[in-house]
């Protein structure tokens, strides 16, 4: 038997008339709603950059070295078990990355924060 042409489109979804090949049609108004929506994203995750790397920096200074360490990264493990339990999981990596090399970055170069 041989394949018969379906002459009606077989509708998936509701309102399929807006879609393009399972996309939304690019109007100004859906434009404006993406450019808005991955400008909070981009902030989003600016914002925890600058809060894992001001984690990174804090070290709280000891009054006697011990093992050799004048200084504790208490910044760093801080940090780290945020990082861990934190419930949007994406950049993961990308933060424990930017925490242990803001904590090498402030014990070989005077910067961060003490205490």
């Amino acid at each position: 038997m041989a394949k018969q042409k379906l002459w009606f489109k077989k509708r998936t979804t509701r309102g399929g008339g807006r879609e393009v090949n399972g996309k939304t049609k690019l109007t100004p108004k859906n434009a404006t709603r993406e450019i808005f929506k991955n400008q909070r994203v981009y902030a989003h995750f600016f914002l925890k950059f600058v809060i894992f790397l001001i984690l990174g920096m804090t070290w709280l200074r000891l009054g006697a070295p011990v093992f050799g360490l004048a200084a504790a990264p208490i910044g760093l493990m801080i940090g780290l078990i945020v990082a861990l339990f934190e419930r949007f999981r994406i950049g993961r990596g990308i933060e424990i990355a930017i925490l242990v090399v803001a904590a090498v970055a402030s014990y070989f170069f005077d910067v961060g924060i003490v205490f």
